[in-house]
């Protein structure tokens, strides 16, 4: 028998194609470098434009390769700290 498929889990949010969190980041971090750097600068901000452009695309090709890549990104997010073990021991331990 069938069962039916989510579509929350097996179609994540995009934007333009790419993953949701990482094209949002894309443009947070480039918008956010034309308006402190590329403005005041007298950069063309076409120059930002194209950037945003390419690196989205990356992301879509990366996308089309890890379509939970949002996911992975929120769920990496608490392990970047390392953990402090109670024993002395090689590498992180996540339990004691």
């Amino acid at each position: 028998m069938n069962e039916p498929i989510l579509k929350a889990v097996s179609m994540p949010p995009r934007i333009f194609w790419a993953p949701m969190v990482p094209a949002v980041v894309n443009l947070a971090v480039q918008l956010s470098l034309m308006f402190t750097i590329g403005i005041p600068m007298g950069m063309n901000p076409l120059i930002f434009v194209v950037t945003i452009l390419l690196v989205h695309i990356g992301i879509i090709a990366y996308g089309v390769k890890e379509p939970h890549l949002s996911k992975m990104m929120k769920a990496q997010g608490p392990l970047m700290t390392p953990s402090k073990n109670i024993y002395a021991a090689r590498g992180n331990k996540l339990a004691p």
